[in-house]
């Protein structure tokens, strides 16, 4: 039977942010299986609109859209969305996109080290008190919600272990790549020379915040130039920032080239034009980079969090970080299975999520009914 669908998500609608990418993909597999799914996202927000005002924004507006819009059979959104109106309004999933607690936590130790002196005093209190209310937001959307959706098999294992009085309610899905992406990528790997010796051409992406371990790959950097001066490493998608923490001298010297955005067809090239990828991540919600280096035939070297855990079964060539010190690329190409593609497909994750939670808005169903008699 068709559900009407509401997925909500904080991000900008573009696949250029792993969100709203997410969201994308999840409503165009619920449209082919004959659901009727709308996407909603509360941005562009306002302009002056202060940090410490934005997520009461956003659960306001979408607040409204709900009355304005609904009735949905299915909300679908982040923990902090899940206000009373929503609650009531319809099965609500909690459907993360990242580990939103390990962030918070992570977040307010990187910035009072970086603010560590007596002048930020007041404003290392007041973004504590927001990280306070905004991890108060989450715990409130997670008891209010019909399931909580987590991503990978890492935050699905971490929320067990700190709430198993939710248990009956926690599930997991994956993530993966479109179609299209996934096309593109095979074509690359299937073009990829088998490796010569010589130089290794490293790639790390993302944005440059402290959970991605931006100071784990500076480290590695300099103790692997000090050995290995043949080699280059290029750090993409990272905006501005990373230029002030990259060592002055191998920056002047090319060895470290930054890519501070790029769009889509960029990335197929960055792929195509490297040969290691680096994911040094100490808290991730899923690390789409990881399947996209892993599919363009790279070599891959990851710390444990995100998808790391749930990718591993299916490539041989995704490795603990750090590469060892005598690493070399070997001479064979990267295969991957048909099981990959069947796991890692938004169809198989549309397919588990209708199968998970319809029943639940059929019985809910039912009960409003009886409750109406």
């Amino acid at each position: 039977m068709p559900a009407r669908i509401l997925i909500a998500t904080h991000s900008h609608l573009s696949a250029e942010f792993g969100a709203g990418q997410m969201a994308i993909n999840l409503a165009e597999a619920l449209r082919a299986v004959g659901h009727d799914v709308t996407l909603w996202s509360p941005q562009p927000m306002p302009k002056g609109t202060k940090w410490w005002q934005s997520l009461q924004q956003m659960r306001a507006k979408l607040d409204e859209f709900v009355e304005a819009e609904g009735p949905f059979d299915v909300i679908d959104c982040s923990a902090t969305f899940i206000t009373r109106r929503v609650q009531k309004s319809a099965f609500v999933v909690a459907r993360s996109t990242q580990p939103e607690i390990l962030y918070l936590v992570d977040g307010i130790i990187a910035f009072t080290r970086s603010q560590a002196n007596i002048k930020n005093l007041a404003r290392i209190v007041a973004t504590q008190l927001y990280t306070l209310f905004h991890l108060y937001l989450v715990l409130q959307g997670w008891r209010r919600a019909n399931y909580i959706l987590c991503l990978g098999t890492f935050e699905l294992q971490w929320m067990r272990r700190r709430f198993p009085w939710w248990r009956n309610k926690i599930a997991s899905y994956m993530n993966a790549l479109s179609g299209s992406d996934q096309e593109a990528l095979a074509t690359i790997r299937n073009k990829r020379k088998p490796a010569s010796s010589g130089s290794l051409r490293f790639l790390w992406i993302g944005r440059w915040t402290s959970h991605k371990g931006t100071d784990v790959l500076i480290d590695f950097i300099n103790a692997w130039s000090s050995h290995r001066p043949q080699d280059s490493f290029t750090i993409a998608g990272c905006g501005t920032e990373a230029k002030k923490d990259c060592p002055a001298g191998l920056l002047k010297s090319g060895r470290i080239r930054i890519v501070p955005s790029f769009d889509r067809e960029e990335l197929y090239s960055l792929l195509a034009g490297h040969d290691v990828g680096l994911f040094t991540s100490r808290v991730e919600g899923w690390g789409l980079s990881l399947n996209e280096m892993l599919e363009s035939g790279m070599n891959v070297f990851a710390t444990a969090a995100g998808a790391t855990l749930d990718l591993q079964p299916f490539f041989n060539s995704l490795r603990p970080f750090p590469p060892p010190s005598n690493f070399e690329l070997g001479g064979q190409k990267s295969e991957i299975g048909i099981i990959y593609y069947e796991t890692f497909s938004w169809a198989e994750i549309a397919q588990k999520y209708v199968t998970l939670v319809l029943p639940g808005v059929m019985i809910m169903g039912a009960d409003t009914y009886a409750s109406c008699q």
